[in-house]
C-alpha cells in the first residue's frame, strides 16, 4: 500500500510539474495572433507618444468605437486608444495604464456597463491570457481577488499548449487580430464591413458592485498625484440593450455624480441606433464610430471649457 501511494504521489507531482511547464511555455502561433497582443503596441504608444496626450481606457467599446484621427485633428491632442477587450477587467485596465501616465495627460475612462456588475471588473479568461501570453510581469499587478479568480483557467490553458491546431494551419481573424488595429489603437479592420447578426444584452440577475466605484476613486487620486486629469464617459451602446439595462445604467450615472467625477455627456447621448451597430451591442459600424467620436469631441471640449483646463499646443 505504501509503495502504491508513493507511485501515485510521484505521478501527481510529475503531472503538476508538466502543467506548470506547459503554462510557462511561449505563446502558441495561434495565440500570438490574438487581439490581446495589441497590448504590446498600445503600451509602446503609452511609453513613447509625445505630449499633449489624451488616453482612452476601457474595453472594446473603445477599440471598436473610436476614430482617433478625428480626435487628433479636432483637439490637437495625441490620442492613445488602450481599449482591447472587456474581459480583461476594468481594474487591470486602470492598474496597467497608471505607470505610463505623465503630467498634463488627459485620461478618459469609459467602462462597459458590465464592469459594474458582480465581479466582472476583476477579469476573466482574457485577463489570464493577457498575463500568461502577453505580459507575465503584470502578474504582480494583480490583487488577490484577480489572481484567485483566474486560477481556474490554468488546466485548460496548459492543455491547449498540446493542441495540434494551436501550431498548424493557423488562421488569423479578420477583425479580432493583433493586426486589426491602426496606429492609434483603434480597430479599423471592420470599417468597410456590413452589419452582422448578434443578440442584444438582456437584463439578468447580476448585482451592482459598489466596490468598483471605489477603485475608480483610487485611480483618479493617483492620476491627480501625477498632475494629470481624469474624465469619465459612457460607452456607445445599442439602443435595445440600453433599454434592457436602463435601471442599472441610471444607478451607475447616479454614483458617478455622487463621486464628483468630471463626466462627459450622458448615457442617453451615447445610446446608438440599431443601424449603426456592427457585431455586438458595443461594437459600431464606421458611421457609428464617427458619430460617437464627434459626440465625444464635443463633450471633451465642453469639459475643458467648464473646468478651465488649458491644453498645451503640440510642438512642431
Amino acid at each position: 500500500m505504501k509503495k502504491f501511494l508513493s507511485k501515485i504521489s510521484l505521478f501527481c507531482l510529475i503531472f503538476i510539474l508538466m502543467v506548470f511547464v506547459l503554462v510557462f511555455l511561449s505563446p502558441t502561433p495561434q495565440a500570438s495572433k490574438s487581439l490581446l497582443f495589441s497590448k504590446i503596441k498600445k503600451d509602446l504608444l503609452l511609453e513613447k507618444e509625445e505630449s499633449p496626450r489624451i488616453i482612452f481606457v476601457g474595453g472594446s467599446n473603445l477599440s471598436f468605437g473610436l476614430n482617433s484621427k478625428m480626435i487628433k485633428d479636432s483637439l490637437d491632442l495625441n490620442p492613445i486608444n488602450t481599449g482591447i477587450h472587456a474581459g480583461i477587467g476594468l481594474i487591470y485596465m486602470m492598474e496597467s495604464t497608471l505607470p505610463y501616465i505623465r503630467e498634463g495627460d488627459i485620461v478618459v475612462l469609459v467602462p462597459e456597463y458590465s464592469q459594474f456588475l458582480d465581479d466582472n471588473s476583476y477579469g476573466g479568461l482574457e485577463l489570464f491570457r493577457t498575463i500568461m501570453d502577453v505580459k507575465k510581469s503584470d502578474l504582480f499587478k494583480l490583487n488577490l481577488k484577480q489572481f484567485f479568480g483566474i486560477l481556474k483557467y490554468f488546466p485548460n490553458y496548459a492543455l491547449s499548449k498540446m493542441n495540434y491546431h494551436e501550431y498548424f494551419n493557423v488562421e488569423e481573424s479578420d477583425i479580432y487580430s493583433v493586426d486589426s488595429f491602426n496606429e492609434f489603437g483603434d480597430v479599423n479592420a471592420h470599417w468597410k464591413m456590413k452589419k452582422q447578426d448578434f443578440y442584444p444584452i438582456v437584463k439578468n440577475s447580476e448585482n451592482l458592485n459598489y466596490s468598483v466605484f471605489d477603485e475608480i476613486v483610487k485611480f483618479e487620486r493617483k492620476i491627480k498625484e501625477k498632475k494629470a486629469i481624469l474624465f469619465i464617459s459612457y460607452p456607445g451602446l445599442q439602443k435595445t440593450s440600453f433599454e434592457n439595462l436602463k435601471e442599472e445604467i441610471k444607478n451607475i450615472e447616479k454614483i458617478y455624480k455622487e463621486n464628483n467625477f468630471i463626466i462627459l455627456g450622458t448615457p442617453e447621448r451615447y445610446m446608438m441606433p440599431e443601424s449603426m451597430m456592427f457585431n455586438t451591442p458595443y461594437h459600431l459600424l464606421k458611421s457609428g464610430v464617427d458619430l460617437r467620436t464627434s459626440l465625444l469631441i464635443e463633450d471633451i471640449k465642453k469639459a475643458l471649457r467648464d473646468n478651465s483646463i488649458s491644453v498645451p499646443k503640440q510642438s512642431l
